[in-house]
């Protein structure tokens, strides 16, 4: 199928170096403002790469994104407490 990804948050000091930035993976987006770029790379070299992102000079911090461990399932099922919460909700005396 393909192959997953996993989203660095690179913090740098001045945006002249940001170009760099693209040998490492596909950067999507960068913020001028808040000095920081969203890049992304395959998950299986995602541990070297920001290892190797955060030795470079212009570079203060590489945060991984949260979004792998997020569980993506957004099925509507009535949990037992609420099923029986809205039953007591129905009776009237």
């Amino acid at each position: 199928m393909y192959e997953q990804r996993q989203g660095l948050v690179v913090w740098f000091r001045s945006m002249k170096h940001v170009r760099q930035l693209r040998t490492y993976g596909h950067v999507q987006y960068v913020s001028k403002k808040m000095k920081y770029a969203m890049l992304y790379c395959d998950q299986k070299e995602a541990k070297h790469l920001s290892e190797q992102i955060e030795r470079l000079s212009f570079v203060t911090e590489v945060e991984w994104s949260k979004r792998p461990q997020l569980d993506m399932n957004f099925n509507k099922e009535p949990s037992a407490s609420k099923v029986s919460q809205t039953k007591a909700d129905n009776v009237h005396v």
